[in-house]
């Protein structure tokens, strides 16, 4: 086989390989029977991993006023960026090709950064709504009425033309008027908030839904996520400090090939001209990408 067939052979099982485990799909699952899994799709509560991935980028959508087209045209971008710089180092259309390729999550990435802004403001208010929403269950043991009592609040004195819907207006329509399962409900509701302390709230309110006596265990997460508030500044600010520092180490490993090319034209010629080189390349590149994902987990606030 030719090395460059089986070079692009090894990129598309090496992505298609990283694709399964980034969704957790297992190819060699026995297949279910179609009406079971269609029943537990409409009567089950925990959210499927392409629901999981829809809430996420609609969060994200919401938080950075980004308009699907516009996400679209940034991942284009990203792409053609990352071709042309792939030629203008490599000199290779295979490596710019993979490098392409690695380019694909720039748009999330940006927008996962741009978002720690709108984030903290989102915060900023929610602990204000999690507890009208708790008293206003621990006087009435509905959680569906108590959700209401606050939408209705919050749009009182707002004109019907200028109101913003929220998660928790979503909420109070899906429950109404899509699907009344209250806890798949509040697992959506929790997907839409990337907050650790509002996950463990809303997970309560899972279990008062089954247990109302358990109530009053919702004051204490107000509590310490109000002692927790401070610490969201600083971490925002750290998630900058360390992206910046991981672009430029990336940036500073990459410009050194291209300097080959002036510098010492043998080495570069056996690092993009060659199978064992363009590995190489290949290697940095999926390293490059992987730790990216890595940076932006390690970054991820501790309240979030």
């Amino acid at each position: 086989m030719n090395p460059i067939h089986l070079s692009l052979v090894l990129i598309f099982a090496f992505i298609s390989f990283a694709m399964f485990l980034l969704l957790k799909l297992n190819p060699f699952a026995i297949k279910q029977n179609p009406l079971k899994k269609r029943r537990l799709y409409l009567t089950g509560t925990k959210l499927k991993i392409t629901e999981k991935v829809a809430m996420r980028f609609e969060t994200l959508f919401r938080q950075t006023r980004c308009t699907h087209k516009k996400f679209l045209v940034m991942v284009f971008v990203s792409v053609i960026g990352g071709f042309m710089a792939g030629v203008i180092m490599f000199g290779s259309t295979e490596l710019a090709a993979v490098m392409a390729a690695c380019m694909l999550p720039a748009a999330y990435f940006y927008l996962t950064v741009k978002s720690s802004g709108a984030a903290r403001e989102e915060i900023e208010g929610l602990e204000n709504t999690m507890s009208i929403i708790t008293n206003a269950y621990a006087g009435n043991d509905d959680i569906i009425k108590a959700v209401e009592t606050y939408v209705e609040e919050k749009n009182r004195y707002i004109p019907a033309h200028l109101r913003t819907p929220t998660p928790f207006d979503e909420f109070v329509s899906e429950i109404r008027l899509i699907n009344p399962n209250v806890e798949h409900g509040l697992y959506r509701l929790s997907s839409k908030v990337k907050n650790r302390y509002f996950t463990e709230w809303v997970k309560t309110l899972i279990l008062c839904y089954h247990d109302r006596r358990l109530k009053f265990a919702l004051f204490p997460i107000i509590k310490a996520m109000n002692d927790a508030k401070s610490m969201q500044i600083e971490s925002d600010s750290m998630m900058v400090r360390v992206w910046r520092d991981y672009l430029m180490t990336a940036g500073l490993m990459f410009s050194v090939i291209p300097m080959m090319r002036f510098s010492n034209a043998e080495w570069f010629f056996i690092l993009t001209k060659t199978s064992i080189g363009k590995f190489l390349i290949i290697i940095m590149l999926f390293t490059a990408l992987g730790t990216a994902f890595y940076v932006m987990k390690a970054t991820k606030p501790s309240n979030r």
